[in-house]
């Protein structure tokens, strides 16, 4: 079994550990957690083709994991940042999601939330690997 697959189940374990032991129901995995200059930040990572119109380009992620993350934000002040890699060009685009939730936004039928693209701040040069 791989180093990766082994982390997986490790993980799976885990929150079922949490669920029957501790009770603990509601529970939200971050892509990353940073420190920078005194404050703790949540890093939300995305790689995946730009949504396509109508009703306009864009990039989301599922509804319940924004309710967790703004949830995360009002209750502790750990702000969260969406930062979003295009699968197709590389193009990296970022925005705080509590300014993408004021902002025009939609909800398709599988309970993702598009934003649009033009609310994000586009990042210059190439950040390809290798």
């Amino acid at each position: 079994m791989s180093i990766t697959l082994i982390g997986i189940e490790g993980e799976q374990l885990a929150r079922k550990i949490i669920r029957e032991h501790f009770k603990v129901f509601d529970i939200q995995q971050l892509d990353w957690l940073v420190h920078k200059n005194g404050r703790y930040y949540a890093i939300e990572v995305k790689h995946k083709e730009m949504f396509k119109p109508p009703p306009f380009k864009g990039q989301g992620l599922n509804i319940s994991q924004i309710e967790r993350r703004i949830s995360l934000y009002k209750d502790t002040g750990i702000r969260c940042l969406l930062l979003v890699i295009e699968k197709d060009s590389n193009g990296v685009y970022w925005q705080w999601l509590d300014i993408l939730e004021t902002t025009e936004y939609f909800d398709t039928k599988n309970k993702v939330r598009i934003y649009n693209i033009s609310n994000f701040i586009k990042l210059k040069g190439d950040v390809r690997c290798g």
